[in-house]
């Protein structure tokens, strides 16, 4: 005969059962996988998810990659998931004519990134960053500032840090 321990946790007036978490069943997961990615306004329809051995895969295609992250972080946070597959595709939402040149103009814009450190290269769907920074902040910054091409499904940041 198996035994299960139940473990409680209590935080402020909310008390989890962990051992009813560990046992919910897959298609429970499913409908709470689908219930929070329909009720968030940054995930587009036509996201599917498998849930397997309360692993959860993610499919589709969505404009922006900021709606990929949103769908993986919304299913991540849920009870009962024990790991997330995002396999969700960003598609390319315009032709990249001027691609080069409007990353470009942003990259001048951004008063946290020296553009003369900074060199943008369109290849494919996929603005490659190379160069220098001065920190990990003006990295990140440098890498969201390339999502502004249109057409850019990837970026590859391979920014080096060299501080003053």
């Amino acid at each position: 005969m198996e035994t299960a321990t139940r473990t409680t946790t209590h935080t402020a007036d909310v008390t989890v059962d962990l051992c009813a978490l560990r046992h919910l069943t897959e298609s429970v997961i499913c409908r709470g996988v689908e219930a929070a990615l329909t009720r968030s306004p940054s995930v587009p329809e036509g996201i599917a998810a498998q849930v397997v051995d309360r692993n959860v895969t993610l499919t589709g295609q969505v404009d922006w990659t900021y709606q990929r992250e949103a769908a993986e972080q919304i299913v991540r946070s849920l009870p009962g998931v024990g790991s997330v597959e995002n396999q969700i595709t960003t598609v390319a939402r315009t032709p990249l004519e001027n691609a080069q040149e409007r990353l470009n103009n942003a990259r001048f814009r951004d008063p946290q990134i020296q553009p003369d450190h900074v060199v943008v290269t369109i290849t494919g769907q996929t603005a490659v960053l190379t160069g220098y920074v001065r920190s990990l902040a003006e990295k990140r910054q440098a890498g969201l500032a390339a999502w502004i091409a249109p057409g850019v499904t990837a970026i590859e940041n391979r920014l080096d840090i060299r501080p003053l």
